[in-house]
């Protein structure tokens, strides 16, 4: 089940990461995620259906959310899109001047509708 659908848990917005995670119970009533359940997003996607955005100095998944997403917890939907499976990308900080894809909000949207269902 959806953390969204147990009434003892409070809601998420439908924007965050745990949207995409089942939720479970134990049998002493504990709450866990199943951290193993994937999201796989279309890498053959036209074109038409992202922005580009170049990576800035001091730039954060969070912050590029913000700024193109309006939303700072959309981050793992640009990471869905641009392949990457590691936010921290190993200790390496986000390259000054990489162009990544953004989905447009249509794309964002449809994602976070089918997630909910």
């Amino acid at each position: 089940m959806k953390q969204n659908q147990i009434s003892s848990l409070p809601k998420l917005d439908t924007e965050n990461f745990e949207n995409i995670f089942s939720v479970y119970q134990d049998e002493n009533n504990m709450y866990y995620y199943n951290l193993l359940q994937t999201i796989v997003f279309p890498q053959n996607l036209p074109v038409n259906l992202f922005k580009f955005y170049t990576i800035s100095y001091g730039d954060t998944w969070p912050y590029i959310s913000y700024k193109t997403l309006n939303s700072p917890n959309l981050w793992w939907v640009i990471l869905l899109a641009n392949n990457i499976q590691d936010p921290t990308n190993k200790g390496k900080p986000l390259v000054n001047g990489t162009v990544i894809k953004i989905p447009k909000m249509a794309v964002v949207k449809e994602i976070l509708s089918q997630i909910t269902k």
